[in-house]
């Protein structure tokens, strides 16, 4: 099942992403932090760090923390927003 929706992009999770390493998404509410990391890891094969959920008035956010070996910054490209 796809959890992801989409990237939040704004400017601070733009800036979240150039100094540390962390890529915001807008997912499913039924997601869970190993399933948000499992669907990073494939669909852009990268290692996550970390996963930290949040619910918010438009829905569940998840901010994944990549691993040091891997850039967010070179993800958020491959996806678009740069």
């Amino acid at each position: 099942m796809d959890y992801i929706i989409s990237p939040i992009v704004t400017e601070k999770t733009t800036l979240m992403m150039e100094k540390e390493n962390k890529i915001t998404f807008l997912v499913n509410r039924k997601a869970t932090k190993e399933a948000i990391k499992n669907e990073v890891e494939a669909r852009f094969n990268v290692k996550v760090a970390k996963v930290n959920m949040m619910i918010a008035k438009n829905g569940k956010k998840a901010i994944v923390t990549l691993a040091k070996d891997f850039s967010a910054e070179e993800v958020g490209g491959r996806m678009g927003i740069f």
